[in-house]
């Protein structure tokens, strides 16, 4: 199904709202958060020419979502929202934010402030009847030997964030990279291509005489694992800006670049239109304002 949409960029974060007062950090925060709220986003889905978008819990902010939910109340047509919740959270709560338009909650390891990666099952088995799926920020290296297993387990669908969060020196032989493929192959998982820069190979230096060479190197190889999740299952995929580029090494990319790059991944225009607008209508629950893709 199509929605007449430019685009939805399915991975951005606020930090700031005039209804709620300033969020406290959680311990060891990897940023400072920038003082930018639901209207910069506004501005921001316009230069890259989305009318939709998703807003992602920033790490910073750990279970406190105020900000978040008064930022989905401001554009309920326009916005949905990924939280991060803990087992245990109470139901009626819940139900509050799947009602302001929330559809997913994260685990992450990428930053202080997450839920783990470990507690995916029992996440899943508490939000499968708001039909939510899971989130997961976490380079999957650190979790190969089990996580295939869990995900299969687990009762909702699993959204693998910033393309595995594997840096761009992993291949695509690598046992991560095989993994995600295989549960992409079996629609056990959907992946957001985002964070390009956030694959990085911990041993580039910006500053080197010779990073344009290392840059290079990196897109190409981001762009032979894109170009391989298209290959597979190019209907779970999602594309994300990822900004405003938190907690990077590197300058935040231009709009125009960190969209262009999809254009690179999916050379076929209905791929493309399904990447960046039908496959998060599906997984997200735009068209019809409730539920979400199975």
């Amino acid at each position: 199904m199509s929605l007449a949409a430019t685009g939805v960029d399915n991975h951005c974060h606020v930090f700031v709202d005039d209804a709620v007062p300033a969020t406290p950090l959680v311990g060891g925060a990897a940023y400072e958060p920038p003082q930018l709220d639901v209207d910069d986003h506004a501005a921001h889905l316009a230069a890259v020419g989305c009318d939709l978008g998703v807003l992602v819990q920033p790490s910073a902010y750990g279970q406190d979502h105020r900000c978040l939910l008064s930022a989905l109340r401001r554009r309920p047509n326009r916005l949905r929202g990924v939280v991060c919740v803990p087992v245990g959270t109470p139901v009626g709560k819940l139900a509050e934010m799947h009602t302001v338009g929330v559809r997913g909650t994260r685990l992450q390891d990428g930053f202080p402030g997450g839920v783990p990666v470990q507690d995916l099952v029992g996440v899943g088995e508490m939000v499968a009847s708001f039909g939510w799926h899971l989130e997961v920020w976490s380079d999957l290296r650190r979790h190969v030997g089990w996580l295939g297993d869990a995900i299969r387990r687990c009762p909702v669908p699993v959204v693998l964030d910033h393309l595995g969060y594997l840096p761009s020196d992993v291949g695509l032989d690598d046992p991560a990279v095989q993994l995600m493929l295989e549960l992409l192959a079996e629609d056990q998982v959907w992946v957001t291509m985002s964070g390009v820069e956030r694959l990085l190979p911990s041993g580039a230096d910006p500053s080197a005489a010779d990073f344009a060479d290392t840059w290079r190197r990196h897109v190409e190889a981001i762009d032979a694992r894109a170009r391989a999740l298209v290959e597979t299952r190019p209907q779970n995929l999602l594309w994300g800006s990822d900004w405003p580029h938190v907690g990077l090494r590197l300058p935040a990319p231009e709009a125009t670049d960190a969209r262009s790059r999809l254009n690179r991944w999916v050379a076929d225009p209905g791929v493309r239109q399904q990447v960046l607008v039908d496959n998060a209508v599906r997984r997200y629950g735009f068209a019809a304002g409730e539920g979400a893709a199975p």
